[in-house]
């Protein structure tokens, strides 16, 4: 409060980023007959993914087969359009699934091992974006 930071109604002031992990069992992902209730029916009805409610929403959850097995992880990116293009967003994505294909593959690697840049990615950004060819002027700083 005594810093009096800039209110914004577009942006969330505490967090920006989300991720959430989607918890359904195998007996839920697997069940193929609607809920029943007595005198209602209901069943799942997947309307895509909202806006963005935060600059970047991450979603993970397990996927089963028809045996209740598991069989793999789905996921969804969404991003504030005003923030981030097409292209970004499928780069963070590309990103993400790197990371967890490594760490699914091999589940002793630490995290911090991972790397989250393919080659390509880290020349665009250490190469080109952060081309230090030229010398700076010497000095203390």
């Amino acid at each position: 409060e005594e810093l009096a930071p800039a209110r914004s109604l577009a942006r969330h002031p505490l967090f920006q980023v989300v991720l959430t992990k989607v918890d359904t069992s195998a007996d839920q992902a697997s069940s193929s007959s609607p809920l029943t209730l007595p005198g209602v029916q209901a069943r799942s009805l997947f309307l895509g993914r909202p806006s963005a409610k935060f600059d970047l929403d991450l979603l993970v959850g397990e996927t089963f087969d028809d045996q209740g097995a598991p069989a793999g992880l789905r996921g969804a990116v969404t991003v504030a359009a005003d923030l981030f293009d097409e292209a970004s967003a499928a780069r963070i994505a590309r990103h993400w699934v790197r990371v967890l294909e490594r760490l699914v593959g091999d589940p002793s690697v630490r995290v911090s091992a991972v790397e989250v840049l393919d080659p390509a990615d880290r020349c665009r950004v250490v190469e080109e974006w952060n081309d230090t060819g030229v010398s700076g002027v010497p000095g203390v700083v």
